[in-house]
């Protein structure tokens, strides 16, 4: 049997996550609200610096929350569920199968163990996908994207506790 890992080093990435978003859209702000075009400009270029950041983090959750489900009957791999949501169009259609199909790979697992307690609700990621995939409404995804992360969080420490 393979050694656990701990899921501690998720909150650090979490709380990353949350401080780059917290500066996106604190330079998001600053550039609506600028008077002229060349502050607006600027602003919009640094509120793209903290987004590769958060892609990062958010990246490294999902990589963890497929490792954990790994069982012999999940439905992909850690690293296709990660580097697929990397091309582009395909990763529309991808993110589906990355985000939601996790929260029911857990689903299944708290199944599996007749742990009922321990599921997940899978509307919020749900929701995130169907967000991100019209793009004129990907910045109302993000708090989706949070509860996501915490979901993923809890469900992996209930799958190296169980």
């Amino acid at each position: 049997m393979p050694p656990r890992t701990s899921s501690s080093g998720l909150i650090v990435f979490a709380i990353l996550h949350h401080v780059a978003l917290a500066l996106f859209y604190l330079a998001t702000v600053l550039g609506l609200f600028s008077d002229h075009d060349s502050d607006r400009t600027v602003w919009t270029l640094i509120s793209l610096i903290p987004l590769i950041p958060m892609v990062v983090f958010q990246s490294l959750i999902l990589h963890r929350g497929w490792s954990a489900v790994q069982d012999g009957s999940a439905q992909t791999m850690p690293g296709k569920a990660v580097g697929y949501c990397f091309i582009p169009f395909f990763s529309i259609y991808w993110n589906f199968i990355a985000y939601v199909g996790l929260m029911k790979e857990f689903n299944r697992l708290a199944d599996v163990r007749g742990r009922q307690d321990q599921k997940v609700t899978e509307g919020f990621s749900l929701t995130y996908c169907i967000l991100t995939a019209t793009l004129c409404l990907a910045t109302l995804a993000a708090p989706f994207a949070v509860v996501f992360i915490w979901q993923t969080i809890g469900a992996v420490k209930d799958l190296e506790n169980s």
